[in-house]
């Protein structure tokens, strides 16, 4: 059986930019919606924000899995704490960040401001659903404006909570944990969307927003790229061709593809592709495309930032944009000006976060993992 152990990804960053990419541009098409200048929302590529978050799911259970893999087969076990604390170090900083951004802003400046309450929930009982990682409850329940993306970061903490235990349990019986999974967290998905048994509102919209399976689905492509990425590169889901079929359909979705709800199984099946896709870019010995790009690599690197500010940024711009009431501009050319400032203003914001902020918590990790503190962390490795 052979194994791969690989300590970088190529291309996983450019995709991380593209997902985080679309987030960024769906969401600019609301607030165009809102300020009464309406943005080309015919055009399928500017609402794909939430199928780009899917992508995130799958990408966030492919890396973890693989380096719980991995570090199986280094130390033969998985060290729980060494796990959770690397998630801290990545995920915790610039979270509680932008929480505290949105808590003051909404829950304080804002009725100030307006002399009205922004939040529809008290500003305890926000706090403890953000502190507890339930953003995903709080954003499908109540008014969170520009905290809402934190809900998808709600999602992947809660899934990393069990996932790393259970592989730990079954690390001798991996390939058919993960394949029961994928069943039982897709049945359980499946009889809350199709509203098979009766849940309560606020519920199912909180388990709406667990999808667990798609984590699973990508957990899986982590397991085939650890045990079988010899075999994967001999099969024809490597060939040329077939990367060229995975990659025109995904195109096809994302760019041309303008229909709102698309469905369960269209959503597992996409999952899959996803799968295929990142070892595509990432492992295959011919790849179709090379996205080991500098530029895209850089800014899949501050990704994190782009998908967690960019609202901020919104917000700023959907305050500013009534102001430039006075060049006269007509409304078609508002419509890519907003487009461009969200873009290039997130990044701008991602990157001095990068740099000035996250990068120090980074380097904490990586002191830490050099003192054995913290092992088994890999560049390229999940958010």
């Amino acid at each position: 059986m052979a194994e791969l152990k690989l300590k970088y990804l190529p291309g996983l960053n450019s995709l991380r930019f593209f997902a985080a990419f679309f987030v960024v541009i769906s969401h600019a098409g609301i607030s165009l919606d809102k300020l009464g200048i309406q943005p080309a929302s015919g055009l399928a590529f500017l609402n794909r924000g939430g199928d780009a978050v899917d992508f995130f799911f799958t990408l966030s259970g492919f890396l973890i899995t693989y380096l719980l893999i991995t570090e199986i087969h280094q130390t033969g076990t998985v060290s729980i704490k060494q796990f959770y604390l690397r998630r801290v170090f990545r995920i915790w900083p610039l979270y509680f960040f932008v929480v505290c951004i949105g808590f003051f802003l909404l829950g304080y400046v804002y009725p100030k401001m307006y002399h009205q309450l922004f939040f529809s929930f008290s500003i305890p009982q926000g706090l403890l659903l953000f502190i507890f990682f339930m953003p995903n409850y709080a954003a499908k329940n109540y008014t969170v404006g520009l905290l809402n993306p934190l809900w998808s970061i709600g999602v992947e903490e809660q899934f990393y909570l069990f996932w790393a235990p259970m592989v730990k349990l079954f690390k001798k019986y991996l390939l058919p944990m993960i394949l029961l999974f994928i069943a039982a967290s897709l049945t359980f998905y499946a009889v809350v969307y199709y509203r098979i048994f009766p849940i309560a509102t606020n519920w199912e919209v909180f388990f709406l927003t667990q999808k667990f399976y798609s984590m699973a689905i990508g957990s899986l492509f982590g397991y085939i790229l650890y045990h079988h990425a010899g075999l994967y590169n001999n099969s024809i889901l490597a060939n040329k061709k077939f990367q060229l079929l995975v990659l025109a359909v995904i195109l096809w979705h994302f760019l041309f593809h303008n229909v709102a709800e698309t469905g369960l199984w269209f959503k597992v099946l996409f999952s899959f592709l996803y799968g295929l896709l990142i070892l595509n870019v990432s492992v295959v010995t011919e790849k179709l495309l090379n996205m080991e790009q500098p530029v895209l690599t850089y800014l899949g690197t501050i990704s994190y930032g782009i998908y967690m500010y960019h609202m901020l940024v919104d917000y700023c711009l959907r305050l500013m944009v009534p102001k430039l009431s006075f060049l006269h501009l007509p409304k078609i050319l508002m419509v890519p000006l907003y487009y461009i400032l969200m873009v290039a203003a997130t990044i701008g914001v991602a990157a001095l976060s990068f740099r000035y902020f996250e990068r120090y918590f980074l380097q904490l990790k990586d002191r830490l993992h050099n003192n054995k503190i913290l092992k088994g962390d890999y560049a390229g490795s999940a958010n």
